[in-house]
């Protein structure tokens, strides 16, 4: 009980402290806050709603179970008329299959889901297979496009020099004697 009503507590500041701050980071032109402090404002806001609903319905249980339903005018307190039980019970609508599909029936087989799993598994694998086979046939044909089409940017095959001599042996210093 005091634990409810410390977090409560702490939720109404909360929810006091961050409307204040929004206000004040909107009137400041502080987008980035004001969003921060209204997506506490709303968090609080919805901790508190929360709480109250529950508390709510907590007082309306009663500790060992649901609290009778007061009798109305008229009717006795010992319990419903069987004859409007029955007749409520004729009048039912038929009860809804959900999922009929997983209902287990003699005469099919229920491999639906583990068939779905089943193809999932198998085309993860056929994809990883093509992906590999991929990398391997399509890196050693991009690389020789690629060396195609970069060979323009190289070096000329006699060089720089129109005598053919090593570049590097141009950059020697003379030595002196």
């Amino acid at each position: 009980m005091i634990g409810r009503r410390m977090a409560r507590l702490f939720a109404a500041v909360v929810l006091l402290a961050s409307g204040t701050y929004f206000f004040v980071y909107l009137w400041r032109w502080e987008w980035n806050r004001a969003m921060v402090a209204g997506i506490l404002f709303l968090a609080a806001e919805i901790g508190l709603g929360t709480s109250t609903v529950l508390d709510r319905l907590r007082t309306r249980d009663g500790a060992a179970g649901r609290r009778p339903v007061p009798a109305a005018a008229g009717v006795a307190a010992s319990g419903p008329d069987p004859d409007v039980v029955a007749r409520l019970r004729e009048t039912a609508p038929p009860p809804r299959t959900s999922f009929a599909w997983l209902k287990p029936k003699s005469d099919q087989m229920g491999v639906f889901v583990p068939v779905l799993m089943g193809m999932g598994v198998v085309a993860s694998a056929l994809a990883w297979v093509i992906e590999r086979l991929a990398r391997r046939t399509a890196n050693p044909a991009l690389e020789r496009r690629l060396a195609a089409r970069l060979s323009v940017l190289s070096w000329p095959a006699r060089g720089l020099s129109s005598t053919g001599a090593d570049p590097t042996s141009l950059l020697a210093r003379p030595t002196r004697r």
